[in-house]
């Protein structure tokens, strides 16, 4: 199979069921247990334009369709915008952006991968859902070791395949997520 073709997407009930049970037996482990699985930590892996992300699995609150997507007017380019997903008005990062990739064509159907913010989930804009699996955290080379050009800031690790793993927490920490009126209103 080649790189370039998925090995699972949100179609496939395969691939949902695996995302759903390896959550599951993330979720009833102990907690010691959660850092580490058998064979290293479960990470959700996607592309982004032509790279392959991944994100560790305990650090998402779901993945789903990107449907219609509000631009925010006055916002940076960082936010993609913002999405209803079940009636909760969400907001989406253009990971495109914040990686210094091109920005993807109108043609595909995108996905959203929503991380656990503090306050509510905060998606991500996705090109392809690629599959889950485990990885060493010993394997990653780090990014000051690197010298590959990303933004060092959002990755957490590069596996010995060139798969980037991604900061949860870094992303989570963007300015642009942050509610500017609330601060407004308590200088006021």
């Amino acid at each position: 199979m080649s790189d370039s073709q998925p090995l699972f997407s949100m179609d496939d009930p395969a691939f949902v069921e695996r995302i759903l049970k390896a959550r599951a037996r993330r979720l009833a482990a102990s907690r010691d247990q959660h850092a580490q699985v058998e064979h290293g930590e479960t990470m959700l892996c996607f592309r982004v334009g032509g790279e392959r992300y991944a994100l560790p699995l305990d650090s998402l609150a779901e993945v789903a369709t990107l449907g219609m997507v509000t631009p925010v007017p006055g916002q940076p380019r960082d936010l993609l915008g913002v999405t209803n997903l079940r009636g909760e008005i969400r907001p989406v990062l253009n990971l495109h952006q914040l990686l210094g990739l091109a920005e993807p064509g109108e043609d595909g159907r995108r996905f959203a991968v929503y991380l656990r913010g503090p306050s509510r989930a905060i998606g991500l804009g996705v090109d392809e859902m690629r599959r889950i699996r485990a990885i060493d955290p010993q394997s990653l080379t780090y990014p000051a070791q690197s010298g590959n050009g990303l933004p060092q800031r959002f990755i957490r690790g590069i596996g010995p395949d060139t798969l980037i793993v991604l900061d949860p927490q870094q992303i989570l920490a963007l300015d642009v997520l942050r509610d500017r009126r609330a601060d407004y209103r308590i200088r006021q």
